[in-house]
């Protein structure tokens, strides 16, 4: 399997776009003091993210994404550690999927 240059320039464009995004973000707020508001919706913006990826999947309702999600929230409560919660989550529904067929 050989990648097409048109997806390698499109996955490098994007990559350049998300750094620069990134790079941005981060010099526009060393420079200026954000409003309170703006503070208090970047603590809550990687929360939201993370629902906005797993929100359609729960909503489609099918049984490996609930078995995912209930081991993410459970893995997250006991061991307060969200990389670790997200990893059991996904070996959750792989294996839920594995066992389904």
């Amino acid at each position: 399997m050989t990648l097409r240059p048109d997806v390698l320039l499109a996955i490098l464009g994007m990559a350049a776009v998300t750094y620069a995004c990134r790079a941005g973000g981060y010099a526009v707020l060393r420079a200026v003091r954000p409003p309170p508001f703006v503070e208090a919706m970047l603590r809550h913006l990687p929360g939201a993210l993370f629902m906005a990826y797993v929100t359609p999947p729960l909503v489609a309702g099918s049984v490996p994404a609930w078995a995912g999600a209930a081991v993410v929230v459970g893995v997250q409560l006991a061991t307060r550690n969200l990389g670790i919660a997200i990893c059991a989550g996904v070996a959750a529904v792989w294996g839920v999927q594995a066992a389904l067929g």
